[in-house]
């Protein structure tokens, strides 16, 4: 019953920032920059490189602007963050639309996109949810999270239909207009914070938000191992799976079946939101974490030693729809939410940089080598350590876990 009531009260928010998730900063540029780079190429010369690298600056942007939006958050608010976030994403599609040809207004335009959008990042969705979640923060979390996935799924066509059929600026047009028609719309209508304390005594103890503060975090050492642990998955995630058409190429798979292991990846992203979210809220969370955090060194193995395409990719699917949900909740869990917006970015943060070094290192291993196969090896060792400092981080503290039946904490 009190696992019902949770999703009661606070469904409306786990919708709001799944479609937030989705649409924001961390999902749809990703999945449809792919289908502008060769309308740009064949309009202005620019090659594929220098189109992708607008992404590029979007990861340099958010790792910078991280910290500042955890800041925003716990002093303005997610729900005030976002609702000048999203108008900010909306300025910067439009803005990139305008485009006359210049290389480097392209890279301010993305510049301007990643600033002006910043506060649709996860920090700011999964801090409303999980304030509204106890005993099933970590499904919540996975539902929410699974906007992206959607995305990956739906927005390469439809973005790619809309290009198709009137070019490349009605493409940014369309994502403009998404976040003003979609995006904003269900921020207004269904997206809050819980209130921190509540009309009767009892209600207020149990909404209470116990946590520490990012000064006392960073003086931990679960932090940094917290934060080393992610850096180091989302490196290798990050590097397997821009560099996983070629793998897939060098290994003679042709065009057909390599789209078909890759379609994969979408369905293994749901499934891996989802199923690690039910798992955290049942399991010690360290050990299901280091479970799904080490399944990127069997796609490392199986790739380097010619194992099957479709079970590594799966496998790879999993780990990347599991990690940023198992590190809203962890920090949730170790570090309490007083002060969760403000520690999560930092977190994200690292995770940001380590998705943005994983591939070009892959890519020089290639270069420098002749083959993926040391980038492999080594990804798979890399896997298997964050595995470990995850695994080895003890218990959570017993002040910040799920409250028990009454929904008063021990003491209380």
């Amino acid at each position: 019953m009190a696992q019902q009531s949770e999703f009661a009260r606070g469904w409306p928010v786990v919708l709001a920032a799944a479609v937030g998730v989705g649409l924001g900063i961390t999902g749809i540029p990703i999945y449809a920059i792919g289908q502008f780079v060769r309308p740009l190429e064949q309009e202005f010369g620019w090659s594929r490189a220098a189109v992708a690298g607008g992404l590029s600056v979007v990861t340099a942007c958010s790792v910078l602007m991280a910290p500042l939006i955890g800041v925003l958050v716990e002093r303005f608010g997610a729900r005030r963050v976002t609702l000048v976030s999203v108008p900010g994403l909306a300025a910067g599609f439009a803005g990139l639309a305008l485009n006359g040809g210049s290389l480097g207004a392209w890279y301010l335009g993305w510049a301007a996109l990643a600033v002006l959008g910043a506060g649709t990042s996860p920090i700011v969705w999964t801090s409303a949810v999980a304030s509204w979640f106890e005993r099933n923060r970590g499904l919540a979390l996975g539902i929410a999270l699974c906007g992206t996935g959607l995305v990956a799924v739906f927005a390469p066509g439809l973005v790619g239909g809309i290009v198709a059929a009137r070019g490349w600026r009605a493409g940014f047009a369309a994502l403009a207009a998404v976040q003003i028609v979609v995006a904003l719309p269900v921020v207004l209508a269904l997206f809050r914070v819980r209130p921190p304390s509540g009309p009767s005594g009892a209600e207020a103890t149990a909404r209470a938000r116990p946590g520490l503060t990012m000064r006392q975090a960073a003086g931990s050492a679960r932090f940094w191992r917290l934060l080393l642990a992610f850096f180091l998955m989302s490196m290798v995630v990050g590097g397997m799976i821009v560099n996983l058409p070629a793998m897939l190429a060098d290994r003679g798979i042709d065009r057909a079946e390599a789209a078909r292991a890759l379609g994969l990846l979408g369905i293994a992203i749901i499934a891996g939101r989802l199923t690690v979210g039910l798992l955290v809220d049942r399991l010690p969370a360290r050990f299901v974490a280091a479970a799904y955090v080490v399944l990127p060194a069997a796609t490392c193995l199986l790739l380097a030693g010619q194992g099957g395409a479709a079970p590594a990719i799966f496998l790879m699917g999993l780990a990347t729809g599991a990690e940023v949900d198992l590190l809203a909740y962890l920090v949730s869990r170790y570090f309490g939410l007083a002060h969760y917006a403000r520690i999560y970015s930092w977190t994200l943060a690292a995770f940001s940089a380590g998705v943005g070094i994983g591939p070009p290192l892959a890519a020089w291993t290639h270069d420098a080598t002749g083959g993926y196969q040391p980038a492999l090896l080594a990804f798979a060792a890399l896997a298997a350590l964050s595995a470990l400092l995850v695994a080895t981080l003890g218990a959570p503290p017993a002040e910040f876990a799920p409250l028990p039946q009454g929904g008063v904490r021990p003491g209380q």
